[in-house]
């Protein structure tokens, strides 16, 4: 049985639409102090998408943490 409903958006594509609108909300922005506040929303909005972008790449958003062996150094667990 198929499922019918809409999938959910990806992070990146979230982060992208997010930069978008405030990019719009500083193009009306009426006041510096405003400005500001956006540019410092800006900026942080923009190394997100880069950390992001780099997990989507290297395949890091995909490890799940049954993945990682029992013995690993640092997870407390015994084989």
């Amino acid at each position: 049985m198929k499922k019918n409903g809409k999938r959910k958006p990806s992070k990146l594509s979230r982060l992208k639409k997010h930069l978008e609108h405030l990019r719009t909300e500083f193009a009306s922005a009426a006041t510096d102090i405003t400005r500001s506040k956006l540019i410092v929303q800006i900026r942080t909005i923009e190394e997100q998408i880069k950390i992001e972008s780099f997990h989507r790449i290297t395949g890091f958003n995909r490890v799940n943490g049954y993945e990682i062996l029992s013995g690993a150094p640092g997870l407390g667990k015994r084989s």
